[in-house]
C-alpha cells in the first residue's frame, strides 16, 4: 500500500470553509472515491488550527497514487486550491 498525509493551510478559517465547501459540491472527494486503487481519501479539520485540513490518502500502491494525480477533478482540485491560495504540504506515510 501507499499513503500520504496531504496538508492544506489557508489564510484563515473562513478561506479553509470556503474551500472545502467548493471542492465538495465540485465531486472531487466523491470522484476520487471512486477511483480504481483508492482505500482512503479522507478530509479532517484540524481542532488546534482552525486554518488547516489534513487528508489521509491510503492506495492500493504509488502507481493508482500517480495515475489520480493527472485526472481531470484533479486538475480542478489544483484551480480551486489557486483560487483560495491554499498552501500544501504533502508526506508519504
Amino acid at each position: 500500500m501507499y499513503h500520504l498525509h496531504v496538508y492544506y493551510k489557508a489564510k484563515d478559517r473562513q478561506t479553509r470553509d470556503h474551500f472545502y465547501e467548493e471542492v465538495r459540491k465540485a465531486g472531487i472527494i466523491e470522484a476520487t472515491h471512486e477511483e480504481a486503487g483508492n482505500l482512503c481519501y479522507e478530509y479532517y479539520f484540524s481542532a488546534e488550527r482552525n486554518n488547516e485540513i489534513l487528508i489521509v490518502e491510503n492506495w492500493k500502491d504509488r502507481e493508482s497514487q500517480v495515475y489520480h494525480d493527472g485526472l481531470p477533478h484533479l486538475v480542478k482540485l489544483g484551480e480551486i486550491k489557486e483560487k483560495y491560495g491554499i498552501e500544501t504540504v504533502i508526506e508519504e506515510v
